[in-house]
């Protein structure tokens, strides 16, 4: 078999010995000895990929185009021509006209180039993949359509990089490379989740395209066996039915189901629709409603309490965001007035969180540049007043600590469920200090609404009463026990819930334990140690007989309950965690102090406080639906979708 491997087969299989090749697509095995016939049925049969050899005669052909190539000069390789000139020197004997040209020769004398030096070397199977697998990122990481690599530039652009390349076409990037690529890194993922997923957070939302069509996105997040938070998007598909319940919940357990799920989902996190809610309690999941939904609902009701002020500063942003004098003004304004960097004001978009906050923000930044412009108008909306511009610098001073809480619990890369209840915590004892201060009277009525509507809200209420959170609280080492200090009954309920979960971990240990033991052998009749038996009689010697007695006793010897107390008492007694440190990182060093702690931190701390990861799949639909492709089938944003998210 050729080690250059030049078949296109190669393009998706890997050879595992000399008779053996597994399938990159599929991880299936299977045998070629001496013909690829094997091999190319079963990418024709189960993945619908021709490799016959009329494309590999076609790439060839490609191959064989390049440039004329010039013939070396010719005075290059002539013979060098005797001197006649110096007919008054003394005659030189041919045996030292020979030694006195030789060194002359050699340096003028070039090896001529044979004819396969001018004939290019054709493209190996795995410098073909890498290349493939670089193109195909420009799809599944930059989102650019497939028609891209028929655009003359692009083209010209690849041939200057590697003449050898031959670029494949739009149609075979979109029924042949990304359906395998996808398919191959569903296998991926599905052997990541079973091999590493002990418990899983879903979080699971839905979203309606430009082109008005539906969609729904599922997502997974745990913890694997190096304490680092992995996720994973189960599928991005179109969903048209009605948004009801049942409905919705028959699709979350079709998508579990598939991936071998529904008994490792710890939480479900969603919005706070009645439709979502109902469907998770059909399919008794523990839930939870986003906590960043739930702050942007609270500060939207509060503002309420000024809608005609908000609606004046909207309709000064509007005029200058769409008038092009009015912009123009405003940014010669600024650079007239030292500002080095202009700036342009922000617009308030309702589905945006704290869009509000930044809009009030970024005009207030700006006084004195939209005072001086409204000047200059001739149509310009009328300005607001002194008080006005008051209320709204103080309005930034009130929403600032909500903005910086959904920053915080947004995050996809690290955990957020134990940030919850301090975030809620911390928002109301803000609240409570803000309504002390010398704000303007209507700036306290924002404070108070804010401060009325978190007390009463069920979704707030209910946040210190989730066990699941305070699971996650308590064994994250910034914050341990301190977030209950206040009540001595939340306090002691959750310490004797951690106690009372890591008994049963201790328990199912000790059972596993005892198993293993069980399972192992008793020596034989012919082995040394029955032989030494034997010699010795009936009494036992042993050069283990010293450390077997002394690890005995050094075995626990108290119940899983009291292991359990110390564990959790010593866990406590640590000094508290640096809140801008790793808690992940303080688990997978600290690991081996805490036995049994440790595994009930892993199943515990890769939930979320929210289902942010699924708004940004939905941010990132919107990039693959736009005018560029228009016509792009839903069954290949699905597969886009799933390779972005997952290709890491």
């Amino acid at each position: 078999m050729d080690n250059n491997r030049y078949s296109s087969v190669w393009e998706h299989f890997t050879i595992i010995d000399g008779i053996h090749a597994k399938c990159d697509i599929c991880k299936r095995k299977y045998s070629y000895k001496s013909t690829l016939t094997n091999l190319k049925k079963h990418l024709s049969n189960r993945h619908l990929i021709n490799c016959s050899p009329a494309n590999n005669l076609v790439s060839q052909n490609q191959n064989t185009h390049h440039d004329n190539i010039d013939n070396p000069d010719d005075s290059e390789t002539r013979d060098p021509q005797p001197s006649t000139s110096g007919s008054s020197m003394a005659p030189v004997s041919s045996s030292a006209s020979i030694c006195m040209s030789r060194p002359t020769e050699v340096a003028r004398k070039r090896k001529q180039t044979s004819i396969i030096g001018y004939v290019p070397k054709r493209m190996t199977v795995d410098s073909k993949k890498k290349i493939d697998g670089a193109l195909l990122k420009l799809f599944t990481k930059d989102y650019q359509p497939f028609r891209v690599v028929e655009d003359e530039g692009f083209k010209e652009f690849v041939k200057l990089l590697n003449p050898n390349y031959i670029l494949p076409d739009r149609h075979s990037i979109s029924k042949t490379y990304i359906p395998a690529l996808y398919e191959k890194c569903v296998v991926e993922m599905k052997e990541l989740v079973e091999k590493e997923a002990e418990s899983v957070c879903m979080t699971t939302d839905c979203w309606t395209s430009r082109n008005n069509e539906s969609f729904m996105a599922v997502t997974i997040h745990f913890i694997d066996s190096n304490f680092s938070l992995r996720s994973v998007l189960l599928g991005c598909f179109e969903f048209n039915d009605h948004h009801t319940g049942v409905n919705l919940s028959e699709k979350i357990k079709q998508t579990l189901d598939e991936w071998n799920l529904k008994k490792k989902v710890v939480l479900a996190v969603s919005d706070n629709a009645n439709n979502i809610k109902n469907a998770l309690n059909i399919l008794q999941l523990k839930s939870m409603g986003c906590f960043a939904h739930t702050m942007n609902l609270v500060v939207q009701s509060s503002l309420t309490l000024e809608n005609s002020l908000l609606d004046r500063v909207k309709a000064i942003v509007t005029h200058f965001r769409k008038s092009t004098v009015a912009n123009n003004k405003l940014h010669t304004y600024q650079i007239n007035n030292g500002i080095s960097q202009p700036k342009k004001l922000i617009q308030d978009v309702q589905t945006r969180w704290n869009s509000t906050f930044y809009m009030i923000s970024r005009f207030v930044e700006l006084e004195d540049s939209i005072r001086g412009t409204l000047g200059l108008l001739d149509k310009a909306p009328e300005n607001l007043k002194g008080e006005e511009w008051v209320i709204l610098k103080e309005m930034c001073q009130v929403l600032k600590p909500f903005e910086e809480a959904t920053r915080v619990v947004s995050g996809e890369k690290f955990m957020t469920a134990s940030l919850v209840i301090v975030l809620s915590q911390g928002l109301v004892d803000v609240c409570h200090k803000m309504s002390k201060m010398n704000y303007n009277t209507r700036v306290l009525d924002i404070v108070n609404k804010l401060l009325c509507t978190m007390l009463e809200k069920d979704t707030w209420k209910n946040l210190e009463k989730s066990r699941t959170l305070r699971r996650s609280t308590f064994l994250d080492p910034r914050f341990k026990n301190i977030p209950f200090l206040h009540s001595t009954s939340i306090l002691e309920t959750t310490k004797d819930d951690i106690i009372e979960q890591l008994t049963g971990i201790i328990r199912i240990e000790n059972n596993q334990t005892a198993e293993r033991n069980e399972q192992i052998p008793p020596p034989e009749n012919g082995s040394e140690e029955v032989r030494d038996l034997q010699t010795f009689g009936h009494q036992s010697i042993s050069i283990w007989d010293t450390i077997d007695r002394n690890a005995a006793e050094v075995l626990p010897t108290g119940t899983s309950t009291s292991r359990a107390i110390i564990e959790v008492q010593r866990y406590l007694e640590v000094a508290i965690l640096q809140r801008n440190n790793d808690p992940l990182n303080w688990w997978r060093e600290n690991s081996y102090n805490y036995p049994y702690l440790h595994i009930l931190a892993k199943r515990t701390l890769c939930c979320l406080g929210t289902s942010v990861p699924c708004e940004r799949v939905f941010s990132k639909a919107g990039l693959i639906l736009n005018d560029r492709r228009c016509r792009l089938k839903n069954d290949k944003v699905k597969m886009l979708l799933f390779l972005n998210y997952n290709s890491n």
